[in-house]
């Protein structure tokens, strides 16, 4: 076996068993932990947190608005990545707007990964689903959404492509710096303890 099989393996390996530890599927609809004090102060938080990262986005790129605001729906995410060598781990909080019934579906993300890298970095990623379809693709029965995104980011300056042409995502650096090319899934869950 060459060098760089024994590589692939042991990443892949890895990987496997760093997904094995994480709550890839919470439950959606588990019964809240929370007080509705802490409940309303976390829901607080997460729209303060997407209304400062909306405001960000349209400075960056004017023409946001219009298409989030003709669209079905958008989502915002607050997100925390750590990119150790090989080892990719993100976490973080968003919440599903839902543009004609004004519905608001608070979220987290949980993404592992492997690929080379080094840095902490926390970015707002913004979602921007064009259609109903796209939309409740994102949130599936059960509250697990998929992966929807591959990321390539230098510096604090990120780029972000959707495979999905149905969904526009945009991701504005917020603090710290990542040299990074990595793959993995990214879990996108109904916050149970928030809904």
């Amino acid at each position: 076996m060459s060098l760089q099989s024994r590589f692939t393996a042991a990443a892949r390996a890895s990987l496997l068993l760093a997904a094995l530890c994480l709550p890839w599927a919470p439950n959606a609809h588990a019964q809240s932990k929370l007080t509705p004090e802490q409940k309303e102060t976390g829901r607080n938080a997460a729209l303060k947190l997407s209304a400062e990262a909306l405001q960000k986005l349209y400075k960056l790129q004017p023409e946001a608005q219009k298409g989030i605001e003709a669209a079905a729906g958008y989502a915002v995410f607050d997100i925390t990545s750590i990119y150790a060598i090989l080892f990719v781990g993100q976490k973080g909080k968003g919440v599903l707007f839902d543009n004609k019934s004004k519905k608001q579906t608070f979220m987290t993300s949980t993404r592992m990964g492997t690929g080379p890298g080094a840095g902490k970095q926390r970015v707002f990623q913004v979602f921007v689903f064009k259609s109903k379809g796209a939309m409740d693709q994102f949130v599936l029965t059960g509250g697990l959404g998929g992966d929807v995104t591959a990321t390539i980011s230098t510096g604090t300056e990120g780029s972000v492509r959707s495979f999905n042409p149905s969904i526009d995502i945009y991701q504005i650096p917020e603090s710290g710096m990542a040299l990074q090319a990595s793959w993995g899934g990214t879990v996108y869950a109904v916050d149970g303890d928030l809904n």
